[in-house]
């Protein structure tokens, strides 16, 4: 039988001694207790906390670094209102959530606590904030980066919602590159010559939101921020390049004075941009782009090839971009500036774009532009459905003649490459108050010993074209272009300083050449097709009418 035995004054001894002297090791370390760091997956950080804080809500860390060392993948950090600003940057863990507490920051006062950050360091690039895949930035000021707001490489299925992002890159760096490009030299005289190697090329400074894709495989929500008052470049830039394939979302985000940067040649409100073998879709949505490199924020602005909406597809790309219900007005700086350039620069890329329900409005230079300018066999195609394209500032009419591009139509679309396919379609639109054409449609098919295939395809209806310097509608072919067709129906154009409707074809004869009108409205009066053809208003030459 099992007896039980009594405790021995030796075994109480032993754990008395063993108890003792572990409250003699927690009381020597509780100072570090007091301060160690909650195991948790959301951290809290504040700009101006105490040093000591543990990362929670009612002890919030006092550094992003801190923030950065202690998270994890997946964690939350949340970033208290402060009239103070965390500086450093962070560099955000896949599947991370940066959030800004409180409040919405977009339309806050300037002097209100709010949940602000920068980061003038050397630190990540000197990004502000470096995205990884699966994460979402929310809710933030971020102001006054070295280079970047916020920045992401290969960074697919973020989300950067409700931001003010502004006074970024202050070291000026270069970011989004266009080209190389060339243009052709003899435009102006009406005479092709074989395609001369690409030789143009634009810097523009870093973006203050940009998303850069080089392999990923995913998707990208820009949304709802605010962005303006850069201090040297653009404002919101997507690139997709490599073997990248991205669905892009760029909705509902408000930019104002965007500012060229020293030694810069361009700048872009929103940049687009898909080349190599990439593969990009996206929706620009609810946008707007107000008071765009204007001098009253800086001289250098007046040298600004300054873009409202600029989208660019090269290499073996295929883009499919809608934009709708934009709100363009005021763009400044030279006489390349625009409200919308849609421009292939090289290579074979297969691209489409398609605008709607949406305004451009003063600029200087083409209000829109759509221009194919590779020589490498590129496909693209825009669409216009109920878009308003009014009042270009350059004082272009009177070289419109010998320089029939870049002087301030309301839309120009030009077709350069001996192989290259361009298509406009303008359906319920108003075009006006231009300082050269109210349509240009230029075709300049390089020579060369190969067949040409090249093509300009048009279709004008249901739109009214009006005050425009120089023509109405102006087409115009340079060298043996494959192909020259459109028609122009159910359309009103008026004062035109030059010809209403005018045609003009050199160099080179035009394999298959029709343009149909129908049912136009010139100066106010319905015409016929016999009364469009005996029109004074009306010069057609060198391409084949018909009703």
């Amino acid at each position: 039988m099992n007896t039980l035995r009594p405790t021995t004054p030796t075994s109480s001894r032993t754990r008395a001694t063993t108890l003792l002297a572990a409250l003699l090791t927690l009381g020597a370390h509780a100072t570090g207790l007091a301060a160690a760091e909650p195991d948790s997956s959301t951290w809290y950080v504040r700009a101006g906390a105490l040093a000591d804080g543990t990362g929670s809500a009612d002890a919030p860390f006092d550094s992003l670094a801190r923030a950065e060392a202690r998270s994890r993948d997946g964690d939350t950090i949340i970033v208290q209102p402060s009239t103070a600003t965390l500086d450093g940057g962070i560099a955000l863990k896949p599947g991370q959530k940066l959030l800004g507490d409180g409040p919405a920051v977009i339309g806050a006062a300037n002097d209100a606590a709010l949940p602000r950050i920068s980061n003038t360091t050397d630190d990540h690039d000197g990004d502000a904030v470096r995205l990884a895949p699966r994460t979402e930035v929310r809710n933030l000021v971020i102001t006054g980066a070295r280079r970047g707001g916020i920045y992401g490489s290969d960074a697919a299925d973020t989300v950067i919602a409700g931001n003010d992002v502004t006074a970024t890159n202050q070291e000026c760096a270069d970011g989004f590159m266009i080209g190389p490009f060339g243009l052709p030299p003899t435009l102006p005289l009406g005479v092709s010559i074989p395609a001369l190697p690409d030789f143009i090329t634009l810097n523009n400074g870093w973006a203050a939101i940009m998303t850069d894709f080089h392999d990923a495989t995913g998707t990208v929500r820009i949304e709802d921020n605010t962005v303006h008052d850069t201090a040297c470049g653009d404002g919101i830039d997507l690139r997709a390049l490599g073997a990248s394939r991205i669905d892009a979302d760029v909705s509902g985000n408000t930019l104002r004075a965007i500012n060229l940067g020293l030694a810069k040649l361009s700048v872009l409100t929103i940049g687009v941009q898909a080349g190599d073998n990439a593969g990009l879709t996206g929706r620009l949505d609810r946008n707007s782009e107000t008071d765009i490199a204007t001098t009253a924020t800086g001289l250098l602005n007046a040298m600004a090839d300054s873009e409202g909406v600029f989208i660019n597809p090269f290499g073996q790309a295929h883009l499919d971009i809608s934009v709708d219900a934009n709100q363009f007005h005021n763009g400044y700086g030279n006489f390349s500036a625009n409200g919308l350039e849609y421009a292939t620069t090289s290579g074979a890329p297969d691209s489409r774009v398609r605008v709607t329900d949406s305004v451009f409005d003063n600029v200087t230079g083409d209000v829109i532009e759509n221009y194919n300018l590779s020589t490498g066999g590129a496909h693209q195609s825009l669409t216009l459905e109920n878009v308003y394209a009014h009042h270009s500032t350059f004082p272009g009419a009177a070289l419109e003649s010998l320089v029939p591009a870049n002087l301030g139509s309301c839309v120009v679309t030009t077709n350069f490459g001996r192989a290259a396919h361009t298509d406009l379609t303008i359906a319920g639109s108003d075009l006006g108050d231009c300082s050269a054409d109210g349509v240009g449609l230029i075709a300049y098919t390089p020579a060369g010993s190969e067949p040409s295939t090249a093509a300009l395809t048009f279709d004008i209806h249901d739109t009214v074209v009006g005050a425009s310097a120089a023509n109405g509608i102006n087409i115009m072919n340079i060298g043996d272009t494959a192909t020259l067709r459109g028609s122009i129906a159910r359309t009103a154009i008026a004062a035109a300083r030059e010809s209403l409707i005018r045609t003009s074809s050199s160099d080179g004869p035009i394999a298959d050449a029709r343009l149909t009108l129908d049912s136009l409205t010139l100066d106010g009066v319905a015409q016929s097709c016999d009364t469009i053809q005996r029109d004074g208003t009306v010069a057609l030459s060198g391409i084949p009418e018909g009703c």
